[in-house]
């Protein structure tokens, strides 16, 4: 287990503050809305974090270009092993397994801070079932406490199911954002319990 720094870090979201550990549902409708997630990477690269931006190729390709919008050195990011995307169409066992090397590797280089982008997209062609998208969200919040890091998955409200908007960003967050407010999400349920209800097959 690597040991946890617990102290309050920019998160570039409209100025909030939160822990190494977090796991945050984030709901955007506009492209400004878009690009203020993205924000959240370019605070943790000025300030010497490690970053990871996971999701399908054209959700990755939409927050690499915002970056160099932003004047972000991705190819010298991605070239020093401060910047690495996961993308592809994986299961959800597959993208987090690799979630987790990443983290792992980062960790081992001297990352102190590791922030997770995820532009999901979940739910359009070529991306796992709705099963596994609520077991890995699941996990991904036992995940982040093993590692210095803040995970922020970005929901675009009008590509979700009602079911992956219910469970998928309700149940499996503890902190959500929407808007000019974060909140600890009271639907929360945790990791196991959630896995539970969803059934052994759809844990892998």
């Amino acid at each position: 287990m690597v040991s946890k720094n617990r102290g309050n870090h920019l998160l570039g979201i409209r100025d909030e503050r939160v822990h190494a550990g977090a796991h945050i549902a984030y709901f955007w409708e506009t492209e400004k809305e878009f690009s203020e997630a993205v924000g959240f990477l370019e605070v943790g690269f000025s300030n010497g974090d490690h970053g990871v931006v996971f999701g399908h190729g054209e959700a990755n390709a939409r927050v690499i270009d915002a970056l160099k919008r932003r004047n972000v050195d991705v190819n010298r990011l991605e070239d020093t092993g401060r910047l690495v995307e996961i993308g592809g169409q994986p299961t959800g066992d597959a993208t987090l397994a690799g979630i987790g090397a990443t983290f792992q590797k980062m960790v081992d280089s001297g990352a102190s801070m590791i922030r997770l982008l995820g532009n999901i997209g979940w739910g359009r062609k070529g991306w796992p079932c709705e099963d596994e998208i609520l077991a890995f969200e699941a996990q991904v919040t036992r995940a982040a406490l093993d590692f210095p890091c803040i995970v922020v998955c970005m929901y675009e409200i009008s590509a979700l199911s009602g079911r992956i908007m219910v469970h998928g960003a309700f149940e499996t967050h503890p902190l959500t954002f929407c808007g000019n407010v974060m909140r600890e999400n009271t639907h929360y349920v945790e990791v196991e319990e959630f896995l539970r209800r969803l059934g052994p097959k759809k844990t892998a």
